[in-house]
């Protein structure tokens, strides 16, 4: 899998991607210029980014709440 699918994948942006590569939570191969990563360590992956998503939807849903 490249860069687009991967982030296409699990619904982040590129920036955060190379976070993930640069924080060592992906592991990845460069092959020249181009980034490869292997489907079963991105599908590891999706539980991990799954989580910050919930945490991040409770978060914004706490504060509509208390504006209200």
């Amino acid at each position: 899998m490249d860069n687009q699918d991967v982030c296409l994948r699990l619904d982040i942006s590129p920036r955060t991607l190379q976070t993930l590569r640069d924080t060592g939570r992906l592991a990845f191969t460069q092959i020249q210029r181009k980034i490869y990563y292997k489907p079963e360590d991105v599908e590891k992956l999706m539980v991990y980014v799954g989580m910050k998503c919930k945490e991040k939807a409770l978060k914004e849903k706490r504060k509509n709440d208390s504006i209200k």
